[in-house]
């Protein structure tokens, strides 16, 4: 059971906001699926890592533009839909997030 478990479960290489979760929101923009995502950071096929980083991007944008996340929960259920619009405000608000961004590093052989 142990086994199935650490298959399915996330390998999150960061622990808080980073330039990591801006990266893997920035490859959803660019029209890469979530499986292709996955592959190419390493993560298990399974992992939800892509879903919540980049969650946590467009929570941060609404916060920016002080947008209601009940408003626009379509907007983040469906990012790849309103991709020119994110796209947007990721350009306006990139060194807001880049301020509060953590760089990946810091976190490594933190184990």
């Amino acid at each position: 059971m142990k086994n199935a478990i650490a298959i399915t479960r996330p390998t999150l290489k960061t622990k808080g906001f980073s330039t990591h979760h801006i990266d893997i929101f920035s490859y959803i923009l660019l029209g890469k699926t979530n499986r292709e995502i996955n592959l190419m950071l390493g993560y298990t096929r399974r992992s939800h890592a892509v879903v919540d980083h980049s969650r946590k991007v467009m929570y941060k944008l609404l916060a920016l533009e002080e947008l209601c996340r009940k408003d626009h929960h379509n907007f983040v259920t469906y990012p790849r839909q309103y991709q020119f619009w994110w796209k947007k405000l990721l350009d306006k608000h990139m060194a807001a997030l880049l301020s509060v961004a953590i760089a990946p590093g810091f976190y490594d052989g933190d184990e």
